[in-house]
């Protein structure tokens, strides 16, 4: 899969350049409005989109009986050996709407713990135009980085060697908010995949699952990436904070109601595969890590020559908790998180930057007053 061996750094900055080639503000002579996220001064802005596209059960079974979940065994953890570990995390901050297009940015981190000490890696983008007008030559190069220039788009092969692209595929970019995700997911790719070559004989830690056949991201870019980690001895494991994965009927979240109070694990392939689910990277559980902390989806991909006990019982020897949750995913979080004060700072930048002219967006507080008119 050469297209992936390319810098990913030169692709990131290879991208940028071409978006920014498209932004209208090359051609303008007036300014262009837009309506900006309306942001609370004291709150947090946190915008990263789940990527995780669920299982669908070809048949309903549910387990409601106790004595069913127990015919699934428990593994209590048994702490391996300390080894490096690598996380990853992305976030992505929806600044504005104009009526061509939408303001992003986006942020990853990469997090390594070696040697007692943690070493980061930040990748910060400005803000980012997506202009609706070039949407099918923009998703063309994130599929060419992806390593499947036809993922996002449909492809005029008549002449082999210059591939045209014909229109995007449906369910894609059909919003802003899948639109915007493209690009998030692009990002956190490019970043796992510097990840997975950045220690030795390790764990790299992915925030979200290690779904294959999801509409985000080609089922080889993952085996390719776990191919990189499996030549440096490394396993992946990836955690889902919200998870809406349903096997036999029961969320992950349930899957260990029968031990509570048990740091342990489940393994849930074998029940996926029961109802024609089989499109994890490896294998997927149900872990509590500590006695009163939730229970998360794992899907584990252990090294060649590992097993996934093995490969957990290291994640758990290398790695402090917070709360029943990794801290070096905590970490790689916390800087690729949106705080108002960025968010504000990024949209004047946009502003300025691409001549844009705010207009006041809608406020249903006072029509629906005192219920709000943001939730329901």
């Amino acid at each position: 899969m050469s297209e992936s061996d390319i810098d990913p750094i030169s692709e990131l900055q290879g991208l940028l350049d071409t978006i920014e080639s498209f932004a209208p503000i090359r051609r303008q002579t007036s300014e262009t409005g837009v309506i900006f996220r309306l942001v609370d001064a004291d709150g947090l802005v946190e915008d990263s989109l789940e990527g995780e596209e669920e299982f669908e059960s070809q048949e309903e079974q549910d387990l409601t009986d106790s004595e069913d979940i127990g015919n699934v065994p428990v593994i209590d953890f048994r702490p391996g050996s300390c080894t490096p570990v690598t996380a990853v995390d992305c976030g992505i901050a929806r600044l504005g709407e104009t009526d061509n297009g939408l303001i992003i940015a986006l942020r990853a981190t990469i997090v390594i713990w070696q040697n007692n000490s943690y070493h980061i890696d930040l990748f910060k983008s400005g803000p980012i135009y997506l202009h609706n007008g070039h949407k099918l030559e923009t998703l063309y190069e994130l599929g060419q980085h992806l390593g499947k220039p036809d993922f996002f788009v449909e492809l005029d092969e008549t002449d082999t060697s210059n591939p045209r692209p014909l229109k995007v595929k449906s369910g894609v970019a059909d919003d802003s908010h899948q639109y915007a995700d493209r690009f998030r997911n692009w990002l956190e790719r490019l970043v796992q995949n510097i990840a997975v070559r950045s220690i030795q004989n390790g764990i790299i830690l992915f925030d979200g699952a290690l779904t294959l056949r999801t509409r985000d991201t080609p089922s080889s870019y993952l085996e390719h990436l776990s191919n990189i980690a499996t030549q440096s001895g490394n396993a992946i494991i990836a955690i889902s904070k919200q998870s809406l994965l349903q096997i036999k009927g029961r969320p992950i979240r349930f899957w260990l109601n029968d031990v509570p109070l048990r740091p342990s694990y489940r393994l849930l392939t074998p029940l996926m595969r029961q109802e024609g689910i089989n499109r994890v990277l490896g294998n997927a559980y149900a872990v509590r890590f500590s006695a009163l902390g939730p229970t998360f989806r794992m899907d584990v991909k252990a090294a060649r020559g590992q097993s996934d006990d093995e490969a957990i019982g290291q994640l758990l020897a290398s790695t402090f908790m917070r709360g029943g949750y990794p801290d070096i995913l905590v970490r790689a979080h916390a800087h690729s998180y949106f705080t108002s004060p960025d968010v504000v700072q990024l949209q004047a930048q946009a502003g300025a930057k691409y001549k844009l002219k705010p207009q006041t967006d809608i406020d249903l507080g006072g029509i629906f007053a005192p219920f709000g008119g943001r939730f329901k």
